[in-house]
């Protein structure tokens, strides 16, 4: 049996426990919502520093034209194996009576269906490089962007390996159409005139060289301040005027098949058809790629363009032009307002 004094003892003790364990919870609680008060700031401090980061990455790659593009060079070398020959140029003047000064001979040495095939595929590398690049500077480099880089690369690649194969039978061909050239020339057969297997080897070769561009942000100059800035300049400038020129190219040389096209289809009702050829499209059809492809600065001229000239081309075909008389108006209307969006001077 519990006494009074017993008993306001232990409850007093118990009354203690709880305030105790109401502290307690109090206490944790508080230090929960500190944490969570922390975790908040500290997420809150991330993002911004998170955003920060971001901000500082997109002003580091912001696209320009050092970083767009590459700078490309081809040299390929085939000799043509033709020859002046003034002695037969004399003797033909004597015959015609004519002033020799007046008169000049040449004379294909040789006669080979390989040494044909390689000049003809050394002509098309570089018509598809022109078509493929823009031009940069005046000492015969390109332009290719890096859209259109790892494209450019795979095609020079199988264009060289078919440069090479081609070579080598030429060179396997060469000494047969050598001798047989002594037949067919006859009196005007000279052997001096005829270089080596070795020599041929050496003088025929295909090249394409890469070299990025510098960019102004970047130069690393053991120069005054005063001498860097005004070489940073320098260079933006040379880089500006040779963006216009590249990019004044392509609208010269886009210019002239949208005005051949405007022509082919201005007729109508009972007028005689122009005739027109299946790449009248095609000819057109294929700047699109090229000036998307190529527009390194995002120059809004060229974007407009090139975005109008695909719309006025979608679904176009030949045949749909020669037998619709309304698509065909549509579609001359359509150009006529491109070539007179396109600059008329220097770009």
């Amino acid at each position: 049996m519990i006494d009074k004094h017993d008993q306001q003892t232990f409850d007093w003790v118990q009354d203690m426990s709880d305030n105790s364990q109401t502290l307690n919870e109090t206490a944790s609680n508080q230090t929960k919502l500190n944490q969570t008060e922390k975790s908040d700031n500290l997420s809150e401090k991330e993002n911004v520093m998170s955003y920060e980061t971001q901000t500082q990455l997109d002003e580091v790659v912001v696209p320009s034209i050092a970083t767009s593009a590459m700078v490309v060079s081809l040299s390929r070398s085939v000799p043509d194996l033709v020859k002046n020959d003034p002695e037969a140029a004399r003797a033909l003047a004597r015959i015609k009576h004519a002033d020799p000064k007046r008169v000049t001979s040449r004379k294909k040495l040789i006669e080979s269906p390989q040494h044909a095939a390689l000049q003809k595929l050394s002509r098309t590398i570089y018509r598809w490089h022109m078509d493929n690049t823009l031009p940069w500077g005046n000492l015969g480099a390109r332009l290719v962007s890096n859209a259109k880089l790892l494209d450019y690369q795979a095609q020079m690649e199988d264009f060289t390996n078919e440069f090479y194969q081609l070579k080598a039978e030429f060179l396997d061909d060469y000494p047969r159409a050598a001798s047989a050239a002594q037949m067919e020339l006859g009196d005007l057969f000279d052997q001096s005139l005829f270089p080596s297997v070795y020599a041929l080897d050496c003088r025929i070769a295909i090249h394409i060289d890469y070299e990025p561009l510098v960019d102004p942000d970047n130069w690393i100059v053991q120069v005054g301040n005063q001498a860097a800035h005004a070489m940073k300049s320098q260079y933006e400038d040379m880089l500006k005027r040779r963006v216009e020129s590249a990019y004044s190219d392509v609208f010269k040389r886009l210019r002239e098949p949208l005005e051949n096209m405007s022509k082919m289809l201005n007729y109508s009702g009972d007028d005689k058809p122009t005739g027109f050829h299946d790449t009248l499209v095609s000819n057109v059809a294929k700047f699109v790629e090229l000036m998307r492809n190529c527009n390194v600065t995002n120059d809004a001229t060229m974007t407009g363009i090139t975005n109008n000239l695909r719309m006025a081309l979608d679904g176009i075909t030949p045949d749909a032009l020669r037998n619709s008389e309304t698509q065909r108006l549509q579609t001359k209307q359509d150009i006529d307002k491109i070539i007179q969006q396109m600059p008329t001077l220097d770009f």
